[in-house]
């Protein structure tokens, strides 16, 4: 989790930096735009990212990988629109481009608890013995 947590954490640092050099205003539309723009192109790649990431990690095959995202990606992303926008709201209005990661990766610490579960989450263990 923290080696696919620094590679998304690298990737954000230079997103922000992007956001802010391309809408580089502070007004309640140009916020509104940023986080959409994050939740449509930066979400789905960090999602990416850290089944990737992992998936390197676990030595994962190619069709393990693919199954994974399939299976698992859209519970993180729906999260992902419960949790980040708000989030986001607060990190583009008020907190200058050099503190986002630090915010964003002080959401992450509760976030990526689910993240995990998701990742981790086998329904063949799921299933309780039943005699």
């Amino acid at each position: 989790m923290a080696a696919s947590g620094m590679s998304v954490g690298v990737v954000c640092h230079y997103w922000y930096k992007y956001l802010d050099a391309k809408l580089p205003e502070c007004t309640l539309k140009v916020v509104l735009k940023k986080v959409v723009i994050d939740q449509l192109v930066c979400s789905p790649l960090c999602i990416t990212m850290f089944f990737l990431s992992l998936a390197i990690l676990e030595k994962s095959s190619w069709s393990e990988l693919k199954n994974e995202i399939i299976r698992k990606a859209h519970r993180l992303y729906i999260a992902e629109w419960i949790v980040w926008p708000p989030a986001q709201i607060f990190n583009f209005y008020f907190l200058p481009t050099k503190y986002r990661v630090l915010y964003d990766n002080t959401i992450s610490l509760g976030y990526d608890v689910y993240t995990s579960q998701v990742k981790h989450d086998n329904p063949k263990c799921n299933l309780k013995n039943v005699d």
